[in-house]
């Protein structure tokens, strides 16, 4: 994975900046980056062959709160995984792209702002695969504490945001090419012209 994917995923978990590489903690196994005069939070990011990077986050107590998973898609980066720590501390529980898009839609305020908006939407849905995925993702974030659910909203917006505005600049480069090269074809088929009209 290559250096500009590593730090893009980075800013998915800081995007205030806070997190510093700590070159005393890095190494072969990944990079590890912390807060100036904090010694629990780390945010660690491991490369995983070539195309893959496991994202991991501790807390004050320096347990892994956040193990999500990516791999390198030509110039992008997709994000495969997403686990976070359950709040008894019990095992992980992993979200699935579905949720993750729950999540992002709304997510606000918090946990219980979250659950709560979730819970209120529940019984107005009639489809049943969508209102099963509206009550696992209620049931998951109920697991979590409220910080790492608050993380857990703020990694994934700042995630989709990225992903939105990259596929924006691709769909935007691509009906540029199109009108280029749609220009090019108009002015060919006009140098062909002239070319035929002079030979007359």
């Amino acid at each position: 994975m290559k250096r500009e994917q590593i730090e893009k995923i980075k800013g998915y978990y800081d995007s205030r900046g806070e997190f510093k590489k700590n070159s005393q903690y890095s190494g072969e196994q990944g990079i590890v980056y912390t807060k100036a005069g904090d010694n629990a939070h780390w945010l660690i990011i491991e490369q995983k062959g070539e195309i893959g990077a496991e994202v991991r986050q501790t807390d004050d107590t320096g347990r892994i709160t956040a193990r999500d998973t990516y791999e390198s898609v030509r110039n992008t980066v997709k994000c495969t995984g997403v686990s976070r720590k359950r709040a008894e501390g019990k095992g992980m529980v992993r979200f699935e792209p579905d949720e993750i898009n729950l999540i992002y839609q709304f997510g606000e305020n918090g946990r219980q702002g979250t659950v709560d908006m979730l819970k209120a939407i529940e019984p107005k849905i009639a489809d049943r695969l969508t209102k099963g995925i509206v009550s696992s993702t209620i049931h998951k974030l109920s697991a979590l504490s409220e910080e790492s659910c608050s993380e857990l909203i703020s990694s994934t917006e700042n995630r989709k945001l990225a992903e939105r505005d990259s596929s924006i600049r691709k769909r935007l480069a691509d009906a540029q090419k199109k009108v280029e090269e749609r220009a090019g074809t108009g002015r060919n088929s006009i140098d062909r012209k002239k070319k035929n009209s002079l030979s007359l």
